[in-house]
């Protein structure tokens, strides 16, 4: 049976992408008001609570919820920026916020949503939160892709995505268990290079379960927001192109030396990790 979710290879792949020009400090700094708000906002949190834990009236804990839901459109925005990462777009850290602003309401109808029903799945035990969120773990990343879903269609699309995957999408989460640790142990100094390390890796799996799920029709390509390519287009070399191509948003993704550096060739979003090319003689090791 093919693999479809090489976790080596992709990680592999990954960590090479990142470590260009030391890229992973460019993401970080793109993203990093997004969480030093909702982080700093923990720690107040926290820090009030022990003031207040006498008065069962205090709204901090109000506060500090909404702060985290009008968060949520630029979370799901942040997926899309290293996903455009490694399609080869060179975003800049603006068309991080940019995107959340100008996608607001669908991608804050698609992460409550997400939230909701994984809370209420968890109601019932553990577990099926567990795989719930597993299955729901590709809408934000769809919802970029094609932001005139509804968020209920993100999730729907997810769900078909992940099924049978879930099991290779918790093992990649949980290979990352001692990075996290180490991130604990440093007061979360490290996780300057572990968020981008792991948001990399989960945008290539979400690359290669979307290049599966077109290929064996399980979503039709114009659920991402990609165009049919008709008359059988041929590239300018003269060889076959994809028989579909990105829509008017992120077409033509433009060529780049880091992917250049790594083998990676930027009009094949999905070659990253991809089993046709195993690359695991290469490496010496997963972290």
């Amino acid at each position: 049976m093919q693999q479809i979710l090489n976790r080596p290879a992709i990680k592999a792949e990954a960590k090479s992408f990142i470590g260009q020009n030391a890229r992973w400090w460019k993401m970080t700094l793109a993203t990093i008001a997004i969480y030093l708000i909702s982080g700093g906002f923990s720690i107040y949190v926290n820090i009030a609570t022990v003031i207040n834990r006498d008065d069962p009236s205090t709204t901090v804990g109000y506060s500090s919820s909404v702060i985290t839901l009008l968060l949520i459109p630029f979370t799901i925005a942040a997926s899309g920026y290293y996903l455009n990462h490694i399609r080869g777009f060179n975003p800049e850290w603006k068309s991080l916020y940019k995107e959340g602003i100008d996608n607001y309401g669908s991608y804050l109808v698609t992460g409550v949503l997400v939230n909701v029903f994984t809370f209420l799945w968890s109601l019932l035990f553990v577990v099926p939160g567990i795989i719930k969120a597993l299955s729901y773990s590709q809408a934000n990343y769809v919802i970029h892709d094609n932001p005139r879903l509804k968020g209920k269609e993100a999730i729907e699309i997810s769900k078909r995505m992940t099924n049978g995957f879930k099991g290779d999408l918790f093992s990649m989460y949980l290979s990352f268990i001692g990075w996290y640790i180490l991130v604990g142990l440093t007061g979360g100094i490290l996780s300057i290079y572990v968020t981008p390390y792991v948001e990399t890796t989960a945008a290539m799996y979400y690359e290669n379960l979307k290049r599966y799920s077109i290929e064996n029709g399980i979503v039709a390509p114009e659920a991402f927001g990609i165009a049919p390519v008709t008359g059988g287009a041929q590239g300018g070399n003269g060889d076959s192109q994809s028989s579909y191509a990105a829509g008017s948003s992120y077409s033509a993704p433009v060529d780049s030396d880091p992917y250049k550096a790594v083998g990676i060739n930027p009009e094949d979003t999905f070659k990253p990790g991809n089993p046709d090319s195993d690359n695991s003689d290469n490496m010496k090791g997963e972290n």
